[in-house]
């Protein structure tokens, strides 16, 4: 597809009542014209193209009372492709009522002695392809020369060549249908839109792989934990497979498959010591002794009487209680008189 630059482009004025649209079962094809001013000065830039159109305009309504500037799309040498009246519109250069219904117009802005440029011919591809999508018929490129009743010189002997070479002819490649300068829109377009998908890629990538990470890290703390707590369990496992069995010494070998359970701890430990079931009575003072009363040395103790050896003690005899309340200092036993 061609960018055809809008009338408001080139500053054309409002067009009269006009013919009305091409009917796609009349259209044979497309007429190619050039100005056919005689002057050699070129018409490249774009303000001076513009321009021209504006002239050729006024010249064919106001000194021709046409309803507009006669032909459909105007291309130069820049492959610039402007809208005139239209490819859907009915033409007013081809010579004739019938020639106009039959055939579309281009104007190749071209002066005499120049080539057209590969620029333009691109364009021009490109255009008869728009041309022939509208109207599918329209399969036929000819020069004005070859078509106009009395015969003229348009479009010129370089355009002519052109036709007859096939310049103009749309080829099967939709890439042959585009001016250089379409072609290089369409690469930056497409260099745009893969750096635009490359960052969209990065972008969710990204946070991709902000969550994978986030899910490794949550992983691998359950894992911890679960590996703490295997672990823990394995060596409380050996601890008590190291413990005395009950009745075993220490010393005795620990059979390494046949470990002791461990102690309940809700069981209650044992007391290291009995428990004083009473409590202890309280000591009396001591009575302090009475003074001038001087102990007698030298009193021998009476000798006991032996027991008789093997004489069984009587049963049932109680001991007899020791009197906790006896005095510190009894009183002296009298001694027999001599």
């Amino acid at each position: 597809m061609v960018d055809y630059l809008p009338r408001s482009a080139w500053g054309a004025r409002a067009p009269s009542s006009g013919p009305g649209r091409l009917l796609a079962s009349r259209v044979r094809g497309v007429a190619i014209h050039w100005p056919g001013t005689g002057s050699t000065r070129p018409i490249h830039t774009r303000t001076a193209v513009a321009s021209a159109l504006r002239g050729w305009q006024a010249f064919h309504m106001d000194d021709r009372g046409w309803s507009d500037i006669a032909y459909q799309v105007a291309v130069d040498q820049a492959g610039r492709a402007w809208t005139l009246r239209g490819l859907r519109t009915q033409s007013g250069a081809n010579g004739s009522l019938t020639l106009n219904q039959q055939y579309g117009a281009i104007l190749l802005v071209l002066v005499t002695g120049e080539q057209p440029t590969s620029a333009m011919k691109a364009t021009v591809r490109g255009v008869v392809a728009d041309f022939r999508r509208s109207f599918p018929g329209g399969t036929r490129i000819v020069p004005h020369s070859a078509i106009r009743p009395g015969g003229t010189d348009c479009p010129g002997p370089a355009a002519r060549a052109a036709i007859a070479r096939g310049d103009f002819t749309p080829n099967s490649s939709p890439e042959d249908d585009m001016t250089p300068a379409q072609m290089q829109e369409l690469k930056n377009f497409i260099e745009a839109r893969n750096k635009a998908y490359a960052l969209w890629v990065h972008k969710m990538l990204s946070r991709q792989l902000v969550q994978v990470a986030k899910a490794y890290t949550t992983d691998m703390k359950n894992f911890e934990r679960q590996t703490d707590a295997a672990d823990a369990a394995r060596a409380a496992a050996a601890v008590w497979a190291t413990q005395p069995r009950p009745g075993q010494e220490p010393s005795d070998p620990i059979d390494p498959n046949d470990p002791v359970d461990p102690v309940d701890p809700t069981e209650p430990p044992l007391p290291d010591e009995d428990p004083i079931p009473f409590p202890p009575l309280p000591e009396e003072p001591a009575t302090p002794e009475e003074p001038g009363t001087p102990e007698e040395p030298g009193t021998p103790e009476e000798p006991g009487i032996p027991e008789e050896p093997g004489a069984p003690e009587e049963p049932g005899t109680p001991e007899q209680p020791v009197d906790l309340e006896e005095p510190a200092n009894p009183e002296p036993t009298p001694q027999p008189e001599k």
